[in-house]
């Protein structure tokens, strides 16, 4: 099925359609860009797990009876829709799967890495003095390139951890070694699970450890013993390992982390860290996300490690609603993964999926027992990559969870975003660092702003049933504030119920973002990524006819009674808008 933004691109020149060698040259040919999270990389056309869409929410047996002649059936996020299918033939199931009836998108799952180098073996440095604190008394919490650099210089201390409401931190990935002395004591984890094995029981299989160090960096126990975690973990406050990983390498795939998700959400995490990723755009994934996101649940992961080579976009840190984190360098200057002390690191990745930068250089944590780093006591070792940098922010996630009860994903999310070095000195988000180096004494201290209305409201089917702005007759002006993002939130959709022949004035005002608006009516999905031209075309009522950060106003009518649907794109930046809807008859 073809992306439709080039109707949308059309709407605005007060056509119904156009065709591809115009489009080249027309002067909306740069807002394309709004489709890179779907085409970067390759999309693979086989393989051994197809991630299966349908248009609403069937039950198990209806899906067997619907695919299962085509192989095996399994639940992945059967809220959003979203099964798997183990096909008999691969050659010919995607094709055949998209023909039943209900179907509306099959996917291949694919491939995902850790987002790690391997275990560091830099010479030995000699330990700065350690810096007197009360507590903890953990023994490698010290400053300095000997210790753990990342929780000093201002970033963090002991009593942003003294909320009692912090939330369950679920790490998807290779496991997490129970046997380890930091992590033997009864309590510190819950309901562990294997997503490619089907069992309660998530050790760490990874060659590196790097799961029990990725743990380690957001909850290691004060325990008096060797090093602390962001949000230290406690029998009060488990962490929950998910193993997503399929072998010792550390390969995951899309099916994998998506049912760790589903599985975390359903456990009660609402904190929820992928230290990995890769190239290609699912549909499938980004609805998973969303899902959890409407259940309370903010995801972080890595943006990759490829910013020496080329640069690639890698999700799940490339989807809409999740924080990409990127790597920061310690003190030391090491050309040429790090050019400057504490700066970005180089081998971080550059581009629109990076929100902040946390410690991902010569991070001392946590490590699986039968993993060995000659530079540092059994049980421990050091690591670099935004693989570090990722469960840093989740911890930071977990302490502003505890400090500001009842907010919202959206509410978190922005609050570490907006207490970044660089929102903090008055800069905009750019695409080498986003918003800055992340601060969790700031996130923990910081006001929550305002929340976004019934986020995720990103297409049709995530805009509640009962919520439509409604337009009295008694009252037939309207008018609210939202918020949208091209990097973190490019599309809101609005529900107006209206009579056929009804005239509609939309007004949008934005200062920040530049936006469009259009306006739909109908049944079904209205993503570009996913609508198709002739249903664009069908559905199309009208829109704005130039992108702009200030006031542009369109007039629609509706063409049937029902449901009609006002969606906002973002093509730049971000920001508060504010809609005003006249109805005109």
């Amino acid at each position: 099925m073809r992306t439709s933004l080039r109707h949308l691109l059309a709407a605005g020149l007060g056509i119904a359609a156009i065709a591809p060698s115009a489009l080249a040259t027309s002067t909306f040919r740069s807002e394309t860009t709004l489709l890179k999270r779907s085409t970067m990389g390759q999309v693979p056309t086989s393989g051994a797990t197809l991630l299966v869409t349908f248009s609403g929410t069937p039950s198990g047996a209806d899906v067997v009876r619907t695919l299962g002649d085509l192989g095996h059936v399994r639940q992945s996020v059967p809220d959003a829709g979203i099964w798997e299918l183990a096909p008999l033939d691969a050659g010919t199931a995607r094709a055949s799967v998209t023909r039943r009836p209900g179907v509306i998108r099959a996917e291949w799952s694919m491939t995902r890495h850790l987002s790690s180098f391997p275990v560091t073996r830099r010479p030995a440095i000699a330990a700065l003095p350690e810096i007197a604190v009360a507590e903890p008394s953990d023994s490698r919490y010290v400053d300095g390139v000997g210790g753990q650099w990342s929780m000093h210089t201002g970033r963090w201390y002991p009593s942003l951890t003294g909320q009692t409401s912090r939330p369950i931190i679920a790490i998807l990935d290779a496991g997490l070694d129970t046997t380890q002395k930091e992590w033997k004591a009864p309590g510190l984890t819950v309901s562990p699970w294997s997503t490619s094995r089907n069992i309660p029981s998530a050790p760490d299989i990874s060659i590196s450890g790097h799961g029990t160090h990725v743990a380690g960096i957001a909850a290691a126990p004060i325990d008096g013993s060797g090093v602390v975690g962001v949000a230290p973990a406690s029998a009060a406050h488990p962490v929950m390992p998910v193993q997503v990983v399929l072998n010792s390498s550390g390969a995951s795939t899309d099916a994998t982390i998506m049912a760790g998700i589903t599985y975390a959400v359903n456990h009660g995490a609402k904190v929820i860290n992928i230290s990995s990723g890769g190239p290609g755009y699912s549909q499938a994934f980004q609805d998973t996300v969303n899902w959890a996101t409407k259940r309370g649940a903010l995801i972080m992961a890595s943006v990759g490690n490829e910013g020496l080579l080329d640069n690639g976009l890698n999700f799940p840190a490339g989807y809409d609603h999740v924080i990409g984190v990127g790597a920061q360098c310690d003190g030391v200057v090491d050309s040429p993964y790090c050019p400057t002390a504490y700066g970005r690191a180089a081998f971080s990745n550059s581009n629109f999926s990076v929100d902040v930068l946390a410690p991902g250089v010569n991070i001392l944590s946590t490590l699986e027992s039968g993993v060995a780093d000659m530079t540092e006591p059994a049980g421990y070792g050091r690591m670099d990559g935004t693989s570090m940098a990722s469960p840093f922010v989740a911890g930071t996630a977990a302490l502003a969870y505890s400090s500001h009860p009842g907010a919202t994903p959206f509410q978190v999310g922005r609050l570490i975003e907006l207490s970044g070095s660089r929102a903090v000195a008055g800069f905009k988000r750019n695409d080498t660092a986003g918003w800055g180096i992340v601060s969790p004494v700031r996130a923990v201290n910081g006001t929550a702003p305002v929340n976004d209305i019934t986020e995720p409201n990103d297409d049709v089917n995530w805009v509640p049933t009962n919520f439509n702005i409604v337009l009295p007759s008694t009252s037939p002006t309207k008018a609210f504030s939202a918020y949208a993002d091209y990097n973190d939130d490019p599309m809101d959709v609005y529900a107006i119920p209206l009579s056929k022949g009804k005239r509609v004035r939309v007004t949008i005002t934005a200062t920040t973002a530049v936006l469009r608006a259009y306006a739909f009516n109908g049944t079904g999905r209205i993503s570009p990524r996913i609508m198709s031209d002739a249903n664009f075309v069908k559905r199309f009522e009208g829109g704005t006819r130039y992108a702009t950060p200030t006031k542009r106003a369109f007039v629609f009518t509706a063409k049937t009674t029902g449901r009609h649907y006002l969606q906002i794109l973002a093509f730049k930046g971000g920001g508060n808008y504010t809609v005003k809807l006249e109805k005109l008859n």
